[in-house]
């Protein structure tokens, strides 16, 4: 962590770039962290940002943003200036929605796509309300409008599983004991 870095942070300032084919350079930027965070609620990698330099509009795509979660603070940012004519990768982070009301027991093991598209078509999040979903659903990347729509080249694997909604089993009290008991048994046969 450089010690510019440091005094910028302690300022309540992060840092952060621009880069782009069409940039002669990337451009260095200083960014109140009071205003990334109010930001980052509503975008996430992957998201378009329009941003104003001295200025000057760059459109761009969130890249990574660098946080902390032992500080609860962000330290850097990067943008990837986008032209109308270039495809970019991207990745759209997969929310499931109402899984307190879900049909079943939630399997999720794939939390963003990655895709490759025009800044037209770029997509930053894909919403899902596992409350639609009847217990015995298996829903892959396949299966999203992402992955449907012919102007987006998908990147993840398309047999990828987005979400598993299996039936929720109820185990006795005593069936529980004696499946521990089977556990303790096994643990200490293997021990010897």
């Amino acid at each position: 962590m450089s010690k510019k870095g440091k005094q910028l942070r302690k300022q309540g300032l992060i840092t952060g770039s621009i880069s782009g084919k069409k940039l002669e350079h990337s451009i260095s930027l200083q960014i109140p962290e009071k205003n990334v965070k109010q930001f980052m609620l509503h975008h996430t990698i992957g998201s378009k940002a329009l941003l104003d330099v001295d200025g000057q509009k760059y459109m761009t795509m969130i890249k990574s943003a660098d946080y902390s979660p032992l500080t609860n603070h962000y330290i850097d940012m990067t943008f990837q200036q986008l032209q109308a004519d270039e495809k970019v990768k991207g990745e759209a982070e997969i929310i499931l929605e109402n899984e307190d009301h879900a049909n079943g027991f939630i399997t999720n093991n794939c939390s963003v796509v990655e895709y490759e598209a025009y800044p037209s078509d770029i997509v930053d999040r894909i919403v899902i309300n596992v409350a639609d979903y009847p217990v015995n659903t298996e829903l892959q990347v396949k299966d999203l409008d992402i992955a449907k729509n012919e102007k987006i080249h998908i990147l993840t694997p398309l047999d990828t599983s987005v979400l598993h909604v299996s039936e929720h089993r109820h185990i006795k009290a005593e069936d529980r004991a004696l499946l521990e008991d089977e556990d303790t048994d096994t643990a200490d046969s293997s021990a010897n």
